[in-house]
Formats: structure tokens, C-alpha cells, sequence
């Protein structure tokens, strides 16, 4: 995962270390990478090198389809990266799915290297990936990782801006790698755009909703999380 908050629902105590693998439960390792494809590969070869038997790309994810939602929940079956398609594990994900008590979404999720912020963005990429539900910068990377180390993997994020949302310049420019509000950049962002704090506030209610989803999908995958 590569945020902070992604991790918290697992309830967390005290201080995350973004140095070290948290154990969670008797079979989950959380390693917390920050934001971007080259942390996650980074992660993904972390966990990989500890043995663990299954990846999980886990955390928040972008709408690229009108219908989506935020906190709706995506179980994609394929991730799209730098030109290469990977299948996820059938039978981990089937097992997830089954054990779930609220509806999700299939289909695939898009994984790009920078920020997809503005809605033009992301109705180009639906052009070119209409199978995919969701954009994120981190799932391909672990795809990948997994794919060369032959390890199974599987897709879990939720929702937070919808496909005809453009994010303000002052969300992404006001934290740091872990998703973390960096005071002196969030209010210099606010000077020069004093109209996007109503945006940004609302974004963080979306944010809530995404992170409810990812609780309420938490304990399924702590009791069934193990790939088969």
C-alpha cells in the first residue's frame, strides 16, 4: 500500500514504520511504500524476499467509469501497465470475493507513473482501456514484481474521485509521498487557490469513504487472505 491511511484500517497502534514490514495477524505483512511505481516495485521485492506466498496491491484508486462511485470496491481481474496485461489469482481472488458481505466491481485498473488528476486524463484512458474501472500508480508495479518472481497477487482498492472529477492542484502538491498533509505546502497551495479549499475539503470526505471500504474489507482479508 502506499499510504499511510491505506494502512490505518488494519487499527494500527502507534507510529508506522515505512522502514520495516508490519505484521498484521497471524499471515499479513503490510509494507507502507509511498506513492509511485518504483516504491511499490521496491515493496513488492521487500515482501517477496520475505517469503511471503501472495502480493496485494491494496489502497485507494481513481474512477476511469462514469458509474463509479466513491468507496465503491474494486476486485479487478487484470491490471494494465506500461503497455503489459496481468491476469490476477483467480482462485485467491474468488475466495475474497465469496467472503465478502458488500458488492464490488471486476474488470481491470490501470496503473500510470504520474498523478491522473484532471477528468480529460481520464476519459483518454478509458478510450484506450475500457475494460478498466480505476486508475492507480502502484498495481502494475506489483504486478509486475510478481509476475517475475513467479508469486500470485491480487487487486483490493476503493474508489475516491469519480471519473468526471478533477482533482485541485493543491491535493496532490500538499503531501508528501505517504499521502501526509504537509502544513506549509497546504497553505501556501491555498494562497494562490483560495476556491479550491471547498474541493479539497470534499475530497477528504470522499477519501473517508474510501478508507470505510477498505475497514469493512479488512477482516476478509486477514481471515482468508493467504493465496491459495
Amino acid at each position: 500500500m502506499a499510504l499511510d491511511a491505506e494502512a490505518r484500517v488494519f487499527s494500527l497502534a502507534g507510529a508506522l514504520s515505512h522502514d520495516a514490514l508490519i505484521e498484521v495477524g497471524e499471515h499479513i505483512l503490510l509494507c507502507v511504500s509511498g506513492m509511485g511505481p518504483e516504491r511499490a516495485t521496491a515493496a513488492a521485492y521487500r515482501l517477496i524476499a520475505a517469503g511471503v506466498d501472495g502480493l496485494v496491491s491494496w489502497g485507494t484508486v481513481g474512477a476511469l467509469r462514469p458509474e463509479r462511485k466513491p468507496g465503491d470496491l474494486l476486485l479487478p481481474e487484470t491490471v494494465f501497465w506500461a503497455g503489459q496485461c496481468w491476469s490476477v489469482d483467480v482462485a485467491w481472488r474468488g475466495g475474497l470475493a465469496k467472503s465478502l458481505s458488500i458488492p464490488f466491481h471486476a474488470g481491470g485498473v490501470l496503473s500510470v507513473d504520474e498523478p491522473c488528476g484532471s477528468r480529460a486524463a481520464k476519459a483518454a484512458f478509458l478510450v484506450d482501456y475500457p475494460s478498466a474501472q480505476g486508475v492507480d500508480m502502484e498495481s502494475g508495479a506489483i504486478a509486475a514484481a510478481a509476475h517475475g518472481a513467479d508469486t500470485p497477487f491480487i487487486v483490493i482498492r476503493s474508489v475516491v474521485d469519480p471519473a468526471d472529477q478533477s482533482l485541485p492542484a493543491v491535493a496532490t502538491a500538499s503531501v508528501d509521498a505517504y499521502g501526509r498533509p504537509q502544513a506549509l505546502r497546504l497553505a501556501r497551495g491555498l494562497l494562490r487557490h483560495p476556491a479550491e479549499l471547498s474541493t479539497l475539503l470534499g475530497l477528504g470526505g470522499q477519501m473517508q469513504k474510501a478508507l470505510r471500504t477498505l475497514r469493512t474489507v479488512a477482516p476478509s482479508l486477514l481471515h482468508a487472505g493467504r493465496a491459495a
